[in-house]
């Protein structure tokens, strides 16, 4: 579902909600799923995207930060 999700993420809420429910098997599961499971979705994506800007910013050299501040 992730994924349908960053596929069509320039799409509306309520769009991205159908087309989560139309890819849905389980027909009980179509009808349990509602805006607050999209939302919950939609931040453990945020928070996943948070976690990998955080591991490439920490990759960087030391003296790189030490440089951009100086010249700040």
């Amino acid at each position: 579902m992730k994924k349908i999700i960053r596929k069509n993420q320039d799409k509306s809420l309520n769009e991205l909600k159908r087309i989560l429910k139309n890819n849905m098997e389980d027909k009980e599961q179509r009808e349990k799923f509602s805006f607050d499971d999209l939302m919950e979705l939609i931040s453990e994506i945020n928070q996943e995207r948070e976690k990998e800007i955080q591991k490439v910013s920490s990759k960087r050299p030391k003296n790189t930060r030490k440089i951009e501040g100086e010249e700040r």
